[in-house]
């Protein structure tokens, strides 16, 4: 965590989405809701907290990957987990702003929300309502900005 190891517990706390996290000597109690390319959120002590989980390949492809002028870069949108897609809002040549929705896909009786991570346009729409996805999927790419 920042750099440095940090010896951490975790154990799922009741209810499906709620864990307890024992972390260098403190507990803390939490929701946590995840999203694509390994984003998470995280509900603790009343406010929430944004994560992002990589593995190396994914983080070297990320060092990699273009960027915004503002410095965010841009990303396909990924499906989370192996799902079916139930909505599509976007088509190819749309503009679209840093957080619109631009799919939904249920996995596990859950519907999550894919939203786009910079402002960009659509480039492809590489799937449909009704398709099967799975893992980490690209399901919508955007073009690269100069």
């Amino acid at each position: 965590m920042g750099g440095r190891e940090v010896a951490c517990d975790l154990a799922q706390a009741g209810e499906a989405k709620r864990f307890s996290l024992l972390m260098d000597g403190r507990s803390w109690g939490f929701v946590a809701r995840g999203g694509a390319g390994g984003r998470w959120e995280f509900l603790l002590e009343g406010r929430t907290v944004a994560a992002e989980a990589l593995d190396e390949r994914a983080a070297r492809i990320r060092d990699m990957s273009p960027r915004t002028e503002a410095g965010t870069r841009l990303e396909a949108v990924r499906a989370p987990m192996p799902g079916l897609v139930v909505q599509v809002s976007v088509r190819a040549g749309d503009q679209v702003a840093a957080g619109d929705r631009v799919a939904v896909v249920e996995a596990m009786k859950m519907e999550n929300e894919l939203r786009a991570t910079a402002d960009g346009r659509v480039a492809r729409v590489l799937v449909e309502v009704g398709a099967a996805v799975e893992k980490d999927q690209p399901l919508v790419e955007f073009e690269e900005q100069a």
